[in-house]
């Protein structure tokens, strides 16, 4: 692979290019990359291709945007003879000079990325066709050079700052959600584990910790989260199903009241009495009083 820097210097009054190019597949080099000392965001107008950076492959194509920071070497790859972009590319300095604690904010596209950047921001995200006519409209401003156009493209670059801001900030969103719902399906699943657990030795004399063991979890949170999925308190819960079990063998079989509650896990009648008058139906109660 070959690394070189890119030889484009920026005017240090005031430093900031942009330019359109046409980059064809006959001059395509799998192995070539360069890096330069500024940042830079593209726009395929035209044809697609891939682009190559730390380490990821990019496809692009009609209206899709690229974002690089000043110390990523990248390339490209044409497909389909030729590929026609907008290159926009300025420094840090061009944001403030010199650079303030409130503009660095602007930078953090390019700098604080978190594990959801993408160099790549495809035509179909809501921000991408914002700032692709952003970028034309600054093209536009670049090319007449009319009084005041200084000002007006670094009011767009800095919009087009914002915007970007606020997608990564979106991705990163989104990226803690699926994360939160991934967390929430495995703990859902555990739960699962543990309510067959229940279900099969509610019976016997059964602990929280058991079914917490059964879930993986600690006591503590497999009470808090057994509660949120099912509304009841895991004892709560041990002792309902006993009494529908009580219920259930009453009136399918000859066996004391005392042998069924027995039976069913409670360990003694008091407590048995006491239970069913708290969760129990009257029909049961009805035959126990």
């Amino acid at each position: 692979m070959i690394i070189t820097r890119d030889a484009i210097q920026l005017n240090p009054a005031f430093p900031f290019l942009i330019m359109e190019q046409t980059l064809y597949e006959k001059d395509n080099r799998e192995d070539s990359f360069h890096w330069h000392s500024y940042c830079e965001i593209t726009y395929i107008r035209k044809g697609c291709g891939y682009y190559f950076v730390n380490g990821e492959k990019y496809t692009v194509q009609e209206k899709d945007l690229i974002i690089f920071n000043n110390v990523e070497p990248h390339g490209w790859w044409v497909r389909e003879e030729r590929m026609e972009v907008v290159v926009m590319i300025f420094s840090a300095e061009f944001i403030s000079m010199p650079l303030t604690t409130f503009d660095h904010d602007y930078l953090r596209p390019f700098i604080a990325r978190g594990s959801n950047f993408r160099n790549k921001i495809g035509a179909d995200d809501e921000f991408a066709g914002q700032i692709a006519s952003i970028v034309q409209d600054i093209s536009l401003e670049w090319k007449s050079a009319g009084v005041g156009y200084r000002l007006m493209i670094k009011s767009q670059v800095l919009r087009i700052l914002t915007l970007l801001i606020r997608h990564y900030q979106r991705c990163e969103t989104e990226k803690q959600e699926e994360m939160l719902l991934c967390d929430k399906d495995k703990s859902m699943k555990r739960i699962e584990t543990a309510l067959y657990y229940i279900n099969s030795h509610f019976t016997e004399k059964i602990s929280l910790e058991e079914a917490a063991a059964a879930a993986c979890m600690s006591p503590t949170y497999f009470s808090a989260y057994f509660k949120s999925v099912t509304h009841y308190g895991f004892s709560e819960y041990v002792t309902r199903l006993r009494l529908k079990k009580v219920k259930e063998l009453e009136q399918n079989t000859d066996l004391s009241i005392f042998q069924i509650a027995m039976d069913c896990g409670f360990s003694n009648m008091s407590n048995f009495y006491r239970l069913n008058k708290k969760y129990g139906d009257s029909s049961v109660r009805a035959q126990t009083e």
